[in-house]
């Protein structure tokens, strides 16, 4: 239903929109009304809101309408280290963007590039959106 709304005011905002640029020009005549500079700026603007609401009224339509996917499917791990999976992490090496545990810290420490802070990692359940590739 407000799809159709929708429609029918960014029709109208578009008519507002071209009846606001067709006024201007009337402004910059010699010896015109200047108040129609003012005028035409208004309509014009009345229009652009209007369109706006008519852009909104579909969105949320679209929103409403929308019918939920299907669940990621959730991978359980045992631990949250991103290399090993097997222990908690302790460490996040900020360079590379991954949460380290304390034997897999050994392997991969290097202090001239990586800066670490302490791992505020709270969940074991990774799904699929936390698991998407990292650029390295």
């Amino acid at each position: 239903m407000s799809s159709k709304i929708g429609g029918w005011l960014v029709l109208l905002g578009g008519l507002f929109a071209l009846i606001g640029l067709l006024i201007l020009p009337a402004a910059t005549r010699n010896g015109a009304d200047h108040n129609l500079l003012g005028v035409g700026m208004s309509v014009f603007a009345m229009g652009a809101l209007t369109i706006a609401a008519g852009i909104y009224a579909k969105a949320k339509d679209i929103e409403e309408n929308a019918k939920p996917g299907k669940p990621v499917a959730e991978v359980e791990k045992i631990g949250g280290c991103d290399r090993c999976h097997a222990e908690q992490p302790a460490i996040q090496c900020k360079v590379h963007q991954q949460h380290l545990c304390d034997s897999c810290l050994a392997s991969h420490y290097d202090f001239r590039s990586c800066v670490y802070v302490p791992s505020t990692r709270r969940t074991l359940i990774k799904t699929g959106k936390t698991m998407a590739a990292k650029a390295r």
